[in-house]
């Protein structure tokens, strides 16, 4: 049995030619060529590259991870010695932000494990760092390698050694003397080192303080530098002020002698007097009542004096030489009222108790007495009394009279300037009605 030729099917379901083959594979070939550049420059785009430049990468190679607060985060993608440097390229995840500040550590998670590229710190707010970051030597550390410790270790103990500065016994002359110094103040010494761990503690609890106090001392050192000028002017008084003391020293302490004796005098009379200056303010004490009782009076007195004055002297009326004013007394224009508050004690005896408790239980008596004056002033008085001087007894019809300049009057003619022309008389007279009587008529 023969096998079918595929080159040769007929019809519609014919079997692929080679042609057909060739190109399915060469399409299958681009399209992973496509996909994998697609994938290439999707997971390339929004990565951050990083270059930092190492004193040296021991157990850093490339696929290297790069992490953050030991995540990781990235690959190292290369690995260049150059010369006593080491040029390290890292790629960070899409995604994953940097601070401005950003370093990069090797960081060692035991003695035989791979080494990572640590990066710090972590980005918590702030600048932003870009997408290509270059990183100096100085803003990259790497471990201490265990070979240098031994050799730090025997270089130390070859110094101290019988070769060394302890040739001659010195190092073990130290030893004895500190252990005799030490020798029974163990006790001492842990409470010291007590003692200094309580305040490194105070020190890192108050470190804002600390730095608080640096700023303002940046502060002040900064604004000392902006006045230089007048800090120089003012040590330089400072400076003649002092020798002007210098010069008076001999002044300036008989000054203060006598000063020394007047006060040891002063003090002298007050213990000697004590008793009365003691009863003197006693003594003072109602009367300093009094003034905090009536303060309010006192003010409204002492802003409003300025005024009165002032309308005092406005009220002067020079061109005829009278004053244009009325004298009113509130308490005489309410003699019933007048005499009800004089009733009130604790008012006229401020800070007498007796006068207060007097007044306390007279209370209800005396607002009626006012009340009663009030009404017989206001109902039977006005308007059947005459104007009184002084405004007595004159309450409500105080505020009917004019005052004085508001309405105009008859001028003396003798009052007249001799350089005021008369007026010209008129040749037209009004016609008096015929029931009128001429004034000045017999």
């Amino acid at each position: 049995m023969t096998a079918p030729d595929l080159t040769q099917s007929t019809g519609p379901g014919r079997w692929f030619t080679p042609r057909h083959i060739v190109g399915l594979v060469l399409g299958l070939i681009l399209a992973l060529i496509l996909a994998s550049a697609l994938w290439w420059v999707f997971s390339s785009i929004g990565t951050t590259k990083i270059t930092a430049t190492f004193q040296r990468t021991v157990g850093i190679y490339k696929g290297s991870d790069v992490r953050i607060l030991g995540v990781p985060v990235g690959k190292v993608d290369s690995v260049e010695p150059q010369g006593d440097t080491v040029k390290v390229t890292m790629t960070v995840q899409r995604g994953v932000e940097l601070p401005a500040d950003v370093r990069a550590v090797q960081v060692i998670p035991s003695v035989v494990a791979d080494r990572f590229v640590q990066l710090a710190p972590a980005y918590s707010g702030g600048p932003k760092a870009g997408k290509d970051i270059t990183l100096s030597l100085k803003q990259t550390l790497v471990p201490v390698e265990v070979d240098q410790i031994y050799k730090s270790v025997k270089e130390l103990s070859d110094a101290l050694g019988p070769n060394g500065v302890n040739k001659n016994g010195a190092v073990n002359e130290a030893i004895a003397t500190g252990a005799d110094n030490l020798r029974g103040n163990g006790a001492d010494l842990g409470r010291a080192i007590e003692q200094l761990s309580k305040a490194s503690t105070t020190l890192a609890d108050s470190r804002g303080n600390l730095v608080d106090t640096v700023k303002n001392l940046n502060v002040f050192v900064g604004a000392l530098r902006e006045n230089d000028t007048q800090v120089r002017q003012f040590n330089t008084q400072m400076a003649k002020f002092n020798v002007f003391l210098s010069g008076e020293r001999q002044q300036l302490g008989l000054a203060l002698n006598k000063l020394s004796i007047a006060l040891g005098d002063v003090a002298g009379f007050l213990d000697d007097n004590r008793d009365k200056i003691g009863r003197t303010l006693k003594d003072l004490r109602p009367t300093t009542q009094a003034l905090l009782d009536t303060k309010t009076s006192l003010k409204e007195v002492l802003t409003v004096l300025p005024v009165t004055l002032n309308n005092l002297i406005n009220a002067y009326d020079a061109e005829s030489g009278t004053l244009a004013m009325r004298l009113t007394i509130p308490d005489l224009q309410d003699l019933i009222g007048a005499q009800c508050r004089l009733l009130d004690l604790g008012a006229v005896l401020p800070g007498n108790p007796s006068a207060t408790q007097f007044s306390t239980t007279l209370r209800p008596l005396i607002s009626k007495c006012e009340e009663l004056g009030q009404q017989i002033t206001d109902g039977v008085l006005t308007p059947i009394l005459p104007s009184l001087p002084f405004g007595i007894m004159s309450n409500n019809k105080l505020q009917r009279y004019p005052v004085p300049g508001t309405k105009p009057g008859n001028p003396d003619p003798g009052l007249q300037s001799p350089t005021t022309k008369p007026k010209p008389k008129t040749t037209t007279t009004k016609p008096k009605p015929a029931t009128t009587t001429p004034r000045g008529g017999n």
